[in-house]
């Protein structure tokens, strides 16, 4: 956190997903300017609404399986591998090198959370979704440079 005006927006953004302030400071990061959460967080929020009836996370080197079945609907599944990464140029990122079965867990986690509780997770994205490098428990380890506005 960088400056008041990060602090406040990461403060006002918990409160918004229902966080307290000392947690907010904790598991959010402003990334490029906009708030992020991790996976754990979102899979956090789910839990504390009672709605999850199951949460099933299969991961491997050749990919991983995020299933989460909401109370009352039909389970989503989101899938995310090695296709998705070159794809998106993650395959070349020193994480996805390194660690690409934690990596590929995250992102179908958080797919498979905003897909499932839209109302909970609120559109918020993950900080390696948003271009920011992260350790496998998904702590911010560098942010990418923030956009140049002067042109």
């Amino acid at each position: 956190i960088k400056t008041p005006e990060q602090a406040m927006a990461i403060i006002l953004t918990g409160r918004e997903l229902g966080i307290g302030p000392m947690a907010a400071l904790n598991n959010i990061n402003i990334i490029q300017g906009k708030p992020s959460v991790s996976p754990q967080l979102m899979l956090a929020m789910i839990n504390s609404t009672r709605e999850a009836e199951d949460i099933a996370i299969e991961t491997s080197d050749a990919g991983a399986v995020c299933t989460i079945k909401r109370r009352g609907r039909t389970a989503y599944t989101a899938k995310f591998g090695p296709k998705e990464a070159k794809a998106m140029g993650l395959d070349g990122k020193d994480n996805y090198k390194k660690q690409a079965a934690t990596m590929y867990q995250w992102r179908a986690v958080a797919a498979a959370a905003r897909a499932t509780f839209p109302d909970v997770i609120l559109g918020m994205y993950t900080p390696d979704e948003l271009g920011a490098i992260t350790t496998e428990d998904g702590e911010v380890v560098e942010q990418s440079p923030e956009p140049d506005r002067s042109e």
